[in-house]
């Protein structure tokens, strides 16, 4: 079977709102049938995999109001309209853990929910760091726990990792690659 693209006939709105919008759209398939599509479309984030000098990885943990929990994350955040990529891992990571890094090193991109959204997720490396201050933004509480290599492990078996851009970056840290 020869897979193609859906065609994407009709689009409205449903919702508008700072970080995403909710689109129906009602597409046609190659065969001639029919059917709806509920995309979340979203400008994409960066997240930063960093290494600070005692060889530690610098870790978050913030309450998620969605999922009702404190959760373990690598620095991350919201891609703005127009802003390149590296400065917003560069910036991410200042703002939520008060490090800047001489390098960043893009290892790999993904999309987190293809199935609805047009979300895409850039990870980078970030290595040579030198604290100059955390600048969170309004309302972001943010606690900084840099994690041995062993600690990251104890936390993966534990499943204590739940974010899929965290769990993503720490595979590939603790693999061969």
């Amino acid at each position: 079977m020869k897979l193609e693209q859906e065609k994407c006939e009709q689009r409205k709105l449903i919702y508008q709102g700072n970080i995403l919008k909710l689109f129906k759209d009602q597409v046609s398939f190659p065969d001639g049938n029919n059917s709806s599509r509920e995309v979340v479309e979203h400008n994409g984030g960066v997240s930063v995999l960093a290494e600070d000098k005692s060889g530690k990885i610098l870790l978050i943990r913030q309450y998620r109001y969605p999922v009702k929990e404190v959760i373990y994350e690598i620095p991350a955040g919201k891609l703005e309209i127009g802003e390149e990529v590296i400065e917003c891992a560069a910036r991410e990571l200042q703002e939520e853990t008060g490090y800047q890094a001489e390098k960043l090193e893009k290892l790999f991109e993904f999309y987190p929910t293809p199935g609805y959204s047009s979300e895409k997720i850039y990870i980078y490396q970030a290595s040579n760091l030198s604290y100059v201050g955390q600048n969170l933004d309004e309302g972001e509480y943010i606690e900084v726990v840099p994690k041995t290599k062993t600690e990251l492990l104890e936390l993966f078996k534990a499943g204590k990792l739940k974010d899929s851009k965290t769990l993503i970056a720490v595979m590939y840290y603790l693999g061969d690659f």
